[in-house]
């Protein structure tokens, strides 16, 4: 997350303060490919997953009655016991049970 943020924050200073950003690299040598910055994230990351933390259009995902996974038909998908304690004495869900609830292996 803190490539990403690195990222947008140069698209930003070079978009918004372009003389800034020029003097600061001034005693660097140049290359083709400086502020290309849609390069460097396709080469830093093999995916952008993380966004998906941070895009309101998303949360409460988790949840399997979410609207987000009714509209892609993703109900009843969540994790069973998500929010319970572990227990070293508690038998482990079975796939039986885990298939009932709409899941598939």
């Amino acid at each position: 997350m803190a490539l990403h943020l690195g990222i947008a924050r140069a698209q930003g200073l070079t978009r918004n303060r372009p003389r800034l950003v020029r003097e600061a690299v001034a005693d660097l040598p140049e290359h083709r490919r400086d502020f290309d910055l849609a390069a460097c994230s396709d080469e830093l990351f093999e995916d952008h997953d993380v966004l998906m933390l941070c895009a309101d259009s998303l949360d409460g995902v988790e949840d399997s009655g979410s609207d987000v996974n009714q509209a892609l038909g993703m109900v009843n998908l969540a994790p069973l016991d998500w929010f319970t304690s572990f227990d070293p004495n508690r038998p482990a869900p079975s796939i039986a049970a885990t298939e009932s609830k709409g899941c598939s292996i």
